[in-house]
């Protein structure tokens, strides 16, 4: 797929970012039209008050006669107006006819009725339209106008409360170009370029400052991909950055190197114990073969017993094989169902024979995880020569139960290793040692724990999942 974009080093990244911002205003003045509409407003109030000073000199100088009669003293006081606003001034009497007029005299005489702001004004109310202007390529520090807008207001010229004329006054607003360069023209240039040199500054400080975290997360990170686990201290540097996305990533890194350097671990430990295991009943096995092969005339009662062996050493590595396959399917999540916690317990201690005590709420998992976690509980119980019950229980936002049994306890000794695999002390009565591991690892993918205590007489395992707010059972 092409790239619509280059591949830049973050710094460079950072410097387009900045320069970007640093144009942002100027660009959003200049493309959204606000500063235009501003000039034009601006040009608006200025003719507006002009109008309001020319309306009292009109009145002033024609008070006793006609507009026609004083229209040399009006023209002259207009030419005088235009010299210091830049503005075009025209005065048409009650019939629209242009009576006096800021520029030349050939503007004398003009039919100005058909327009809509005379013909507003001379009805008695002000009006401002804009016309459409060829621009012009004026210097920029020059008094001529570069907008391709013209401003016309027509204003309600009042005698003695009756309207006698109408002032036409229009001007050109300064284009937005021009308007910035003549707000500072001197300094314009030098803002621009120690603008410039700011962001150059914070570019290359905040570059310098993100890279060199991220650089040591690269680094860890490297040496992790070729199975070095000794520079994860390199990352606490990265960890404290001020820059919270650069701490999350570096925790994120040191957590997935923990967890691959304890799953290289796990591994290695589990082939060491699957091969420990498997050893035993292949041994058997391959012994029984070589006997049976080696002796053909052996004895009937001999050959059965020896089969026996063997068939005990395939059950064996059967139970091995399938506790496997459950303890590995158990160490990755199965669904996320919502399961009512106390009707499994029931359909499974109805299987047993167990009495079942107590409420518990509802959690979100695997069902049949859930089944098995109960299921080698109770059947640890079973194989240990104890009666055992299910205390259901709630507690806060948490659910679960306690599988509790009667018989002979678990050693102090024995206690912190019963979770681990291949760990048991019922070898004689056909367990494997994974059923207890496989209990951890659902309670632990669901979100969970799994906890015991034991004494003579007394046993209890209790498993606790997290609950499904508003979700329980009626009690």
């Amino acid at each position: 797929m092409t790239r619509l974009l280059p591949t830049l080093p973050l710094r460079a990244w950072l410097l387009v970012a900045y320069f970007l911002v640093l144009a942002l205003p100027v660009a959003a003045l200049l493309l959204s039209g606000a500063l235009g509409q501003d000039l034009v407003r601006q040009t608006r109030w200025d003719l507006e008050h002009q109008a309001a000073l020319l309306e009292m000199v009109v009145a002033a100088e024609v008070d006793g006669g006609t507009l026609h009669d004083h229209e040399p003293e009006l023209s002259a006081a207009f030419r005088r107006a235009k010299d210091a606003t830049l503005s075009g001034i025209r005065l048409v009497d009650v019939e629209g006819i242009v009576v006096a007029s800021s520029g030349d005299r050939r503007y004398l005489g003009e039919d100005l009725s058909q327009d809509p702001e005379v013909r507003a004004a001379l009805a008695g109310s002000r009006e401002v339209v804009l016309r459409p202007r060829p621009p012009t390529r004026a210097a920029w520090d020059s008094q001529s106008r570069r907008a391709d807008v013209r401003v016309f207001l027509a204003h309600p010229v009042v005698v003695h409360g009756e309207v006698v004329g109408a002032l036409v006054i229009s001007r050109t607003p300064r284009e937005e170009l021009q308007a910035l360069y003549q707000m500072a023209p001197a300094g314009l240039l030098q803002g621009a370029v120690l603008a410039v040199l700011i962001t150059v500054a914070f570019g290359a400080a905040s570059s310098f400052v993100l890279t060199r975290s991220l650089r040591a997360v690269d680094r860890a990170a490297s040496r992790v991909a070729d199975g070095h686990f000794d520079g994860l201290e390199t990352l606490e540097r990265p960890k404290a950055s001020h820059l919270a996305e650069v701490g999350h990533t570096a925790r994120s890194v040191q957590s997935m190197a923990v967890r691959l350097r304890d799953r290289l671990a796990y591994i290695s430990e589990f082939a060491s114990n699957v091969s420990h295991e498997f050893k035993t009943p292949l041994s058997t096995l391959k012994g029984t073969l070589e006997l049976l092969a080696d002796d053909p005339d052996m004895p009937a009662e001999q050959r059965t017993r020896f089969l026996d062996n063997a068939g005990q050493s395939v059950e064996r590595l059967e139970r091995l094989v399938t506790g496997l396959l459950s303890l590995a399917r158990a160490e990755e999540r199965g669904g996320a169902d919502p399961i009512d916690l106390q009707v499994l317990v029931q359909d499974v201690a109805g299987r047993f024979g167990a009495q079942v005590e107590g409420r518990a709420g509802c959690v979100v998992g695997d069902r049949s995880q859930l089944d098995a976690v109960l299921t080698n509980l109770l059947e640890n119980a079973r194989v240990h020569g104890g009666s055992a019950r299910v205390r259901c229980r709630i507690e806060g936002g948490r659910t679960g139960f306690d599988v509790l049994d009667d018989g002979p306890g678990i050693s102090e000794a024995n206690l912190p290793r019963v979770f681990d695999r291949f760990f048991t002390t019922g070898r004689g009565k056909g367990s494997t040692g994974l059923g207890l591991a496989l209990v951890r690892a659902v309670a632990f993918t669901h979100g969970g724990e799994v906890t015991v205590r034991s004494r003579p007489g007394e046993t209890v395992f209790t498993v606790l999942l997290p609950r499904v707010d508003g979700a329980d059972p009626p009690g």
